[in-house]
């Protein structure tokens, strides 16, 4: 039972933080993330976002859609 929970409350949290993503022009460092480690993981599956080693640290950031 507890899957089925995580997977119910994922969908919301990944709008929030894509949400999120977008207030902060794109992209915020994984280390100011409040959000899960499943939630992350689901936006870079479905290509929404991508991790970025910028040399100062990493960022996850939202894919240009074109």
């Amino acid at each position: 039972m507890p899957t089925q929970t995580s997977s119910k409350q994922s969908a919301p949290n990944s709008n929030a933080c894509v949400l999120f993503l977008k207030n902060k022009g794109g992209r915020a460092r994984l280390s100011e993330l409040t959000f899960s480690q499943n939630v992350i993981q689901d936006l870079i599956t479905k290509d929404i976002a991508k991790v970025k080693n910028t040399g100062a640290g990493f960022y996850l950031e939202l894919e240009n859609k074109s």
